[in-house]
């Protein structure tokens, strides 16, 4: 039983670190890691979907948008509130 109180306690941990606005160094850390996956999402599409004809100087140019655009989000939903 005291196993089952410490996975709670973890959670409710968990919890209270992601309520809005985040405040606190877990709940920043845990929602850079899920911004920085969707980014890596996005920069995976972008690959896969950009023709092979183009330079790669353009494919990298399009795959570091991609990725600046979600920091900048990650920047206004999230660190921009905390900090104001």
């Amino acid at each position: 039983m005291n196993g089952i109180n410490e996975v709670e306690k973890v959670i409710n941990i968990i919890k209270e670190s992601l309520e809005m606005p985040v405040d606190n160094f877990l709940g920043m850390l845990i929602y850079a890691i899920i911004f920085m996956f969707f980014a890596g999402v996005i920069a995976l599409l972008a690959l896969k979907f950009i023709p092979n004809r183009l330079p790669y100087g353009a494919k990298s140019a399009i795959v570091f948008a991609a990725i600046l655009i979600s920091l900048f989000l990650w920047w206004q939903i999230l660190i921009r509130p905390s900090i104001s």
